[in-house]
C-alpha cells in the first residue's frame, strides 16, 4: 500500500470515529415519554402495561423489596428530539435524573389526598398537534422536520412567524445543536407554508394575504372571480401601503384600472383571514370533552400547595407470582428451564422500571410545578392576572434544579385546577422579558405586558390626530414602561401597525 493510500484510509477511520453518537438506555426513554403525558393519557398508559406485561399488577404489596430485580432508573443526562411549544420554543437540553434509585417492587401511584377530577371543558385538538400532523406527512428529513417542529412551536396564536430566519438558524444552533442554513429553514418554512388553514407560516400581512391568495389561485374557479384574484394580487404586490393605510381611492390610478375592477379586488381581499391560527382554534375547538387537570390547587394555612391528581392511576406492584416461577426455574439447569427464567427475568426486570418510571414522573412533576407556585405566589393567592410575574423557562429551572427541557415537557400539556378556574401551565410563562432602563439596570418587564398596552394606547387614540412613537414612548413611561422611542417603533412594526401618518383618518 503505497503512502496516497495509507493516508485515505486514516483519514476515513477518524471520520468514523467523530461521527459515533451516545444513545439512550430503554429506561431513559421509558422516563422521557412518561413525562410528556397528561393525566388521562397517562391512566391510559399505565392500563395498557398492566395487560401487556403479566409481571406488573395492579393492587398493593406488602412483602420485601427483592434483590434480583435490576435497577436501571439511570443517573446519566440524555438527549431528545426537538420539540415545538405553544410557547414559542421548547429545544431539548439535557434532562436529569433522580438519585434515589429505590427498588421496591412496589408502588403507590395514587393518593387519598388528591381524589381524580375530571373538568368538562373545550379542549379540543390544539393548533401545534394539527400542523404537526400535516408536518408529519411531509417526505422530509429527521433534521428538517426537527426545524419543522421548532418552525411550529415558534407561530403565535395568529398563526404568524415573529421571529427572523437568521435568528432561528442561531437558536436552533445555540439550542438545539442543529447546524442548518437560512436557505434550509427558509425551505422548511415554505413547507409550511403549504398547510391548512391558508395563510399559516407568514411573516407579516402581506405574505399572509399572498399566501391565501395562492390557494384560491390554485383551485378551481371561475374566470371572474380568477380575473379577482389576479388584481387582488396586484394591490398586495404593488399598492400594499395604500392599501394597508385604507387609501384605496388612489389604488385604481396607481394601477390603471377602473374603481369598479378595484372594489371588485378589494371586496376579494376582505374575504382573506389576517389571523389564521385563531379561525383554526376556534374551528378545532367546538367540541367538549372531559378534561382531567394534572394538579389541583389545596392550600395550607396561607401557603398554596398544588396536590398531584393522580388519584385515577392505580397501586403497581410486580407479580407475587412471577417471582416465585423465577425462583423455581432459577433453581434447575435444562436449556428449556434457563430459556423460561430468562423470559421471567426480563418481564419482571421491565415491570420493575416501569414502576420506578412512574415514580420519577412523579416526583419531576411535583418538584417543577412546586417551582411554579412559588415563583407566582401572588396570583395563586389572589387569582389577580396583573400579579403574575414574568417567567420563563430558565427562572423555574433555577427553582427546581430540573433542566429547561424536563420543565418543557412538563409545561406543555399539563393544567391545573384552582378556586379562580383551569389554567394551563403554560399560561403562567411569558413568552419573552425584556431589560428595560439601560445596561446596569436589572429591571425586567413582561414583553406581551408591554405590547398589550401599546395596543391599547393605539386603538385608544385620536384617528384624526394619532400618536407619534414619541408621544408613545411618552405614555408608556408614564405607565412604568421605561421604553425608548426606537423600541416603541419596533414593537408597533411587530404589531403590524403603521405609523402615526398612516392611521390618520
Amino acid at each position: 500500500m503505497n503512502m496516497a493510500n495509507l493516508d485515505n484510509v486514516q483519514a476515513e477511520q477518524q471520520q468514523e470515529l467523530l461521527t459515533q453518537q451516545q444513545r439512550l438506555s430503554a429506561q431513559q426513554m421509558l422516563v422521557v415519554s412518561l413525562l410528556q403525558l397528561s393525566t388521562q393519557e397517562m391512566e391510559d398508559r399505565v392500563r395498557t402495561e398492566i395487560l401487556e406485561n403479566p409481571a406488573l399488577e395492579e393492587g398493593s404489596d406488602d412483602e420485601s423489596p427483592i434483590d434480583d430485580v435490576a435497577d436501571d432508573s439511570g443517573d446519566d443526562d440524555i438527549t431528545d428530539e426537538l420539540e415545538g411549544d405553544s410557547m414559542g420554543t421548547t429545544a431539548d437540553t439535557d434532562m436529569e435524573f433522580d438519585d434515589d434509585n429505590d427498588n421496591s417492587s412496589d408502588y403507590q401511584t395514587g393518593r387519598e389526598t388528591s381524589p381524580r377530577e375530571e373538568i368538562p371543558i373545550d379542549a379540543g385538538i390544539s393548533f401545534f398537534d394539527l400542523l404537526k400532523e400535516q408536518l408529519g406527512e411531509q417526505p422530509l428529513t429527521d433534521q428538517q422536520q426537527a426545524i419543522g417542529l421548532f418552525l411550529i412551536g415558534s407561530l403565535d396564536d395568529d398563526g404568524w412567524l415573529r421571529k427572523s430566519i437568521h435568528e432561528i438558524v442561531e437558536v436552533l444552533a445555540f439550542k438545539a445543536d442543529i447546524d442548518t442554513t437560512a436557505d434550509e429553514v427558509e425551505g422548511v418554512l415554505h413547507v409550511i407554508q403549504q398547510f391548512d388553514p391558508a395563510g399559516v407560516g407568514a411573516r407579516n400581512l402581506q405574505e399572509c394575504l399572498l399566501l391565501q391568495l395562492d390557494r384560491k389561485d390554485g383551485q378551481q374557479v371561475n374566470k371572474s372571480t380568477s380575473q379577482q384574484v389576479m388584481m387582488a394580487r396586484r394591490i398586495l404586490t404593488e399598492c400594499f401601503d395604500d392599501f394597508a393605510a385604507k387609501r384605496w381611492d388612489r389604488i385604481p390610478e396607481a394601477l390603471g384600472i377602473s374603481k369598479e375592477e378595484a372594489d371588485a379586488a378589494l371586496v376579494e381581499l376582505t374575504r382573506l383571514n389576517p389571523h389564521p391560527g385563531s379561525s383554526l382554534s376556534e374551528m378545532v375547538g367546538k367540541g367538549m370533552q372531559q378534561l382531567v387537570p394534572d394538579f389541583v390547587m389545596d392550600s395550607e394555612g396561607d401557603e398554596a400547595v398544588p396536590i398531584l391528581n393522580n388519584g385515577g392511576l392505580p397501586t403497581l406492584r410486580v407479580s407475587s407470582e412471577f417471582r416465585e416461577m423465577l425462583a423455581a426455574q432459577s433453581k434447575n439447569g435444562t436449556p428449556a428451564q434457563r430459556e423460561a427464567a430468562r423470559f421471567l427475568q426480563q418481564k419482571i426486570d421491565s415491570a420493575q422500571g416501569f414502576i420506578q418510571a412512574v415514580r420519577q414522573r412523579e416526583q419531576t412533576l411535583n418538584a417543577v410545578m412546586r417551582a411554579i407556585v412559588k415563583i407566582q405566589k401572588d396570583f395563586f393567592q389572589t387569582g389577580d392576572e396583573e400579579a403574575l410575574k414574568p417567567m420563563i423557562l430558565q427562572d423555574v429551572e433555577a427553582a427546581s434544579g430540573y433542566d429547561i427541557s424536563t420543565i418543557s415537557r412538563v409545561s406543555n400539556t399539563k393544567y391545573i385546577q384552582t378556586r379562580f378556574g383551569i389554567f394551563p401551565l403554560k399560561y403562567f410563562f411569558s413568552n419573552k422579558r425584556v431589560k428595560v432602563g439601560g445596561e446596569d439596570s436589572e429591571t425586567y418587564i413582561n414583553l406581551n405586558d408591554v405590547l398589550k398596552e401599546l395596543k391599547t394606547l393605539i386603538d385608544g387614540e385620536d384617528k384624526s390626530n394619532p400618536l407619534t412613537d414619541d408621544k408613545l414612548a411618552a405614555l408608556l413611561n408614564e405607565k412604568g414602561f421605561n421604553v425608548a422611542r426606537r423600541t416603541v417603533a419596533k414593537y408597533r412594526e411587530a404589531l403590524s401597525i403603521p405609523i402615526a401618518k398612516m392611521r390618520r383618518r
